[in-house]
Parts: C-alpha cells; structure tokens; sequence
C-alpha cells in the first residue's frame, strides 16, 4: 500500500540500462509505474519511441512519444560487498 496506490493501473519495471544514472536512476534498479497519475510538465514517465521504453520528464520528450505512465518509485538495490 506505500507503493501502489492505484493497483489495476500499476506496474514494475526494472531498469536495464546505465543511460539514466544522471536522474538517480541504476541498472538494477525497480520502477513503480502508475497509469492512474496525473502527468504533469516535470513528472518522470516511461515514454514507447521508436519502438523503445525510455525514461524521461515530460518537458524534455520532443518526439512523438506514447507515454505509459508515471514513475512514481524508484527502488534501488542494495549491492553486498
């Protein structure tokens, strides 16, 4: 109940790419993805371009881009050493 607020319209991701590490975003990390959110310009969402899932914030996607939803956890994973 503290990461899903809306479960019919939620879903994971897990990241598995090293392209986002400049929003705080690791390869490994899990994404908690609402469709139910509202978006707004500065909200982080997954993006469909160009036959690819990406990250990005509204403000910054200039391409024709379907959004899927709205990044609403990220979850990092804890690595042993």
């Amino acid at each position: 109940s503290l990461l899903v607020q809306h479960p019919t319209a939620t879903f994971f991701m897990k990241v598995d790419s090293n392209r986002y590490n400049n929003m705080g975003i690791y390869y490994g990390d899990l994404l908690t993805i609402d469709r139910a959110k509202k978006i707004k310009p500065n909200s982080l969402v997954v993006y469909e371009a160009e036959g690819q899932f990406l990250l990005g914030r509204v403000f910054n996607i200039h391409t024709e881009a379907l959004i899927t939803g709205v990044i609403t956890h990220v979850i990092h994973t804890v690595k042993e050493s």
